[in-house]
């Protein structure tokens, strides 16, 4: 996405956090202040899910909120 983003062609609403870790001078990162808060959710392909995989999906879902 950020490089669509990049030749101006799209906008697109993004976490405020990568502003921090994608700071490229041809973006402009703007907050919208009054948006609801955003939810994560890990996605990976089916085909390849292994117990890897797993093994991290577990632990994320053992420490999320």
């Amino acid at each position: 996405m950020i490089p669509i983003l990049a030749t101006g062609e799209a906008v697109s609403p993004m976490h405020a956090h990568a502003a921090e870790y994608l700071p490229l001078p041809a973006l402009v990162y703007r907050p919208i202040v009054d948006a609801p808060p955003a939810r994560w959710a890990l996605v990976w392909r089916t085909a390849t899910e292994n117990e890897r995989i797993r093994a991290f999906a577990e632990a994320v879902r053992a420490t999320a909120p």
